[in-house]
């Protein structure tokens, strides 16, 4: 089995994501347009790299599990598309000795670190890859990046490189439903989020996207799909492994890049030390993600289209 991860191209006549696309995204996307809202400045690149490794090693135990639980083979070829610093690559091939892992970006600025098969995606957003030569298909923390046509486009791309009756497995976030945690928040911590949630949307991205991939997933011919909701939390890891999410560190290249002030960085490192302090502290994240297959038979797939026009 092989895993990618990839940036592809989808399109249903008539449907939202069509005119979606028409009104803002490019057919032929640039490299830059298809990176979406996500962006490292040079001097932040170690702190990034650290950041996808810490925030893998939290949640990735739970990932999996959901891919399993979804039908994973673990013998096949798997594609993990948008690969990044290989965080994930890496755990998947640690996990899943038996299969292909191969690892897919619209970069190739990390693939010194991730060992091959690596795999560069055309400027025209096309996996190298044969039709129906992958049995699942990752995507981790990529489509919150992308406006809801370039999403289509990968996900229809997703689903013409899986055989027939191969899987997607989509991690994203939802921040209506990110999780919880004791202490107080207080407004200068809200007013950070949302500062971060417009900047991620003036720049085509969506932190709340994970409500509208079972649907774009339906609209682009896969069958079965079903969403999910794993925990991780202070039950499972301690408090310090949160601070990829929580702690001042995670927010510092939002200052560097204009999108927070120092003040509110204040605020953020104020509310986390609370949270230390506090030893009932206690912090469950929800990690979200969204399953589904390509129909075995034309007339499966004929009939599922049917159902949702």
């Amino acid at each position: 089995m092989t895993y990618v991860v990839l940036s592809g191209r989808c399109v249903k006549t008539g449907t939202r994501l069509e005119k979606d696309r028409a009104g803002g995204s490019d057919g032929d996307m640039t490299t830059q347009a298809r990176q979406g809202s996500y962006t490292v400045l040079p001097a932040l690149r170690g702190a990034e790299l650290n950041r996808l490794e810490r925030q893998a090693q939290l949640t990735f135990p739970r990932e999996l599990e959901a891919m399993v639980e979804h039908g994973l083979d673990e013998k096949g070829v798997v594609l993990e598309v948008g690969s990044g610093s290989g965080a994930v690559v890496r755990r998947l091939r640690e996990s899943l000795p038996h299969a292909r892992v191969m690892a897919a970006d619209v970069v190739d600025d990390f693939f010194g670190q991730i060992a091959a098969p690596t795999i560069l995606i055309s400027p025209e957003g096309r996996l190298p890859l044969e039709d129906e030569s992958v049995d699942d298909v990752e995507l981790r923390f990529v489509l919150q990046h992308l406006r809801p046509g370039s999403r289509c486009d990968l996900l229809r791309e997703a689903y013409r490189v899986l055989v027939p009756g191969g899987r997607i497995h989509v991690i994203d976030v939802d921040d209506g439903d990110a999780g919880h945690s004791t202490g107080r928040v207080v407004r200068g911590l809200v007013e950070v989020f949302n500062a971060m949630r417009r900047s991620q949307e003036d720049a085509g991205g969506d932190r709340f996207v994970m409500q509208s991939i079972p649907g774009e997933l339906s609209e682009c011919g896969f069958s079965g799909v079903e969403r999910v909701k794993k925990v991780v939390s202070t039950d499972d890891h301690p408090l310090s492994a949160f601070s990829v999410h929580m702690g001042p560190e995670r927010y510092i290249p939002l200052v560097v890049d204009g999108v927070l002030k120092a003040e509110q960085l204040a605020v953020v490192a104020w509310s986390w030390e609370n949270l230390q302090r506090d030893p009932d502290t206690y912090i469950a994240l929800n990690v979200h993600s969204a399953h589904g297959y390509k129909p075995r038979q034309v007339a499966e797939s004929t009939e599922h289209l049917e159902d949702i026009t």
